[in-house]
């Protein structure tokens, strides 16, 4: 019996040189000198106490974009900006944080419109409440967490309801805040074995107290959360004509019961009166948090786009492979001088997810393949690439960042 004969492979030097299309379809743009009464602009405050102004970066021809760099300057004439990649940033701190920029800006306005920013936000739990971002917020925090990364700049977003320091003892828990708050009511939870009462104190020294008026609690045995609603000016220790009035630094919540009585408070939580519960706006806040994760997740996940060809060999039909395609996304592909199909032979539809293994029937006698990958700049994606733009004439004027969301367009080019 004569044995069949194997189906030979040939194995060749295959080589795979990558190259990153750099030109954007945007001529060029013009950034002129910006307006006064902008409806969008804003104010924000760093944790240094610093602040900012805010607003989108409108270059001619309708392009939006945000700055990409703190310490840049702006322009007092008209200033002919280019597209450019990310590499001619003058920022030189900046050139590390593409993914992360790349990523709030394809899931933050005005790529995403309020409303469905607000939904989001609502949906991972970092915006309470029924109503919607402003644009004027939405371009804050959007601003405000870009420079987070290009600058190293940090939005104040400590909270101003939450102490810096509690003291507890056996009938009194006492908190020191940061600044003077006035405060609009507090919460309690506690338990206790018989009926007790529980008074507020405010302080501007923490050594000498005084009553809150309508601050009393009368709570009855048991477990249970209390609210208790604060009258306008009842923790105000001081009034400014024409800037926000001040509270108290200390406050004291003291328990009033017969000895025999044991009061245990878990929990003691406050809102503010006359001002929001952060030194920036509370949605400003919530986005910018928002964002700031989104963007940590997406450099930890972005895989730059790869083809891999250390197994690939010809087999006997003619048939080129495997490749190791490895991106992030899932992405299209195409080619030229050949065809990608399956390790059948089949021709592959549709997109490829990373990780896959590729394969690719040369077009005649042809020795080069270029395989070429489109990675789309999908909103809750990660590996497109952001268009930015840099002035001709001045490298001190502000680099900016296109508020266009971009696929990443790769060509492996393929020797064998």
């Amino acid at each position: 019996m004569s044995a069949l004969p194997l189906l030979a492979v040939t194995r060749t030097a295959v080589a795979v040189r990558r190259v990153v299309r750099r030109d954007p379809e945007i001529a060029r743009m013009t950034r002129y000198r910006g307006g006064t009464f902008s409806p969008t602009v804003d104010t924000i405050v760093f944790s240094d106490g610093t602040t900012a102004r805010t607003d989108l970066i409108r270059l001619n021809p309708n392009i939006d974009a945000y700055s990409l760099d703190f310490m840049g300057v702006a322009p007092t004439v008209p200033s002919r900006y280019r597209p450019a990649n990310w590499s001619a940033v003058p920022n030189v701190s900046a050139r590390a944080v593409e993914a992360e920029v790349d990523w709030i800006i394809r899931n933050s306005f005005p790529t995403l419109g309020t409303v469905e920013l607000s939904r989001r936000l609502r949906a991972a739990g970092y915006l309470l409440g029924g109503s919607h971002l402003a644009e004027h917020e939405a371009i804050a925090a959007t601003q405000a967490a870009i420079w987070h990364f290009t600058n190293g700049l940090k939005l104040d977003n400590r909270p101003l309801n939450v102490p810096v320091n509690v003291l507890s003892e056996p009938e009194s828990m006492t908190f020191e805040f940061e600044g003077e708050p006035q405060l609009g009511s507090y919460t309690v939870e506690l338990g206790a074995d018989g009926a007790a009462s529980l008074v507020l104190q405010k302080s501007v020294d923490g050594n000498r107290w005084r009553d809150v008026a309508g601050s009393e609690l009368n709570v009855a045995a048991g477990a249970g959360r209390y609210r208790t609603t604060l009258g306008v000016g009842a923790t105000t220790s001081e009034t400014r004509p024409g800037r926000r009035h001040r509270g108290y630094r200390f406050y004291r919540l003291q328990v009033i019961a017969d000895r025999t009585v044991s009061v245990d408070i878990d929990d003691v939580t406050f809102s503010l009166h006359g001002s929001g519960n952060y030194r920036n706006a509370d949605r400003v806040v919530a986005l910018y948090d928002y964002l700031l994760a989104g963007a940590d997740t997406a450099r930890r996940l972005t895989v730059v786009p790869r083809l891999t060809a250390d197994r690939a060999v010809i087999d006997a039909d003619g048939i080129l492979g495997p490749f190791r395609f490895d991106a992030t996304d899932t992405a299209a592909l195409s080619a030229i001088g050949g065809t990608l199909v399956e390790r059948d032979g089949a021709p592959i539809e549709g997109p490829v997810a990373p990780g896959r293994e590729i394969y690719l029937r040369p077009a005649g006698q042809s020795r080069q393949i270029v395989v070429t990958a489109s990675v789309p700049a999908a909103s809750n994606g990660f590996g497109g690439r952001v268009i930015t733009g840099v002035a001709y004439d001045d490298h001190r004027l502000t680099p900016v960042a296109l508020a266009v969301p971009t696929p990443t367009v790769i060509d492996f080019e393929i020797t064998f």
